[in-house]
């Protein structure tokens, strides 16, 4: 019996030490091939109105645009959503991170409108688009009110939040109106930081929150001209 276990547990010994090696190699391919993280996107830049630039050429052609919020951690890729598929990015992660999903522009906008909705995820650890959701306490908003919307186009927008509303989607929805009036639009908000100007670009950067199941919080942020 001696003579037949032998070879088993040389085998055994053998097997593990394969495994181990495969596993190490496995391992190893895992973090050479880990994706970079923003900060591979992103540079510090002196000469740039913002203090940095973004490096257009190394992101996916998805992403168009790039928003900061400084102080709060928002520091997002933003796509663009399509009418043939206008909930993907819900999931998709343009940037391939592991991430749950992309911050997108509704399809019913683009990043071109007079009205341009955002959506990001709000998620558990605090990432994404979750500092948005903390807008409804006045004096977090109007510390963090400058928000930096950077284009693909090498345009940079300075925004300056003006309100924020919470709505329960399962009985309110936003309409997006294109010729809609900017005050009228914000008129019926929770917090009104200030009242917005008619000329120029309003966006609503949208996540959820909770303060039902199913609540959303928007923040309107306004681009004069």
């Amino acid at each position: 019996m001696k003579k037949i276990k032998r070879p088993l547990a040389i085998a055994a010994i053998l097997l593990a030490a394969i495994a181990t090696s495969l596993l190490a190699t496995w391992l190893s391919a895992i973090v050479e091939e880990e994706p970079p993280g923003i900060e591979a996107f992103t540079s510090a830049d002196p000469e740039s109105p913002t203090g940095r630039v973004i490096a257009w050429d190394a992101l996916p052609d998805e992403v168009i645009a790039w928003v900061e919020v400084p102080g709060t951690g928002i520091d997002e890729p933003i796509v663009q959503a399509t009418p043939d598929a206008p909930n993907a990015y819900l999931y998709a992660d343009a940037m391939e991170q592991g991430a749950y999903g992309t911050p997108y522009i509704d399809c019913e906008c683009s990043i071109d409108s007079r009205f341009v909705m955002v959506y990001g995820h709000h998620m558990s650890d605090g990432s994404a688009f979750a500092p948005f959701a903390s807008y409804i306490d006045e004096g977090f908003a109007r510390e963090h009110g400058r928000i930096i919307v950077y284009r693909r186009t090498g345009e940079t927008l300075e925004l300056k939040s003006v309100a924020v509303d919470v709505v329960n989607a399962s009985r309110e929805r936003l309409v997006i109106d294109q010729e809609g009036d900017f005050k009228e639009m914000i008129e019926g908000t929770d917090l009104i930081l200030e009242e917005p100007c008619e000329e120029g670009q309003l966006f609503a950067f949208t996540t959820c929150s909770y303060q039902t199941r199913n609540s959303r919080t928007t923040v309107y942020a306004m681009l004069e001209r």
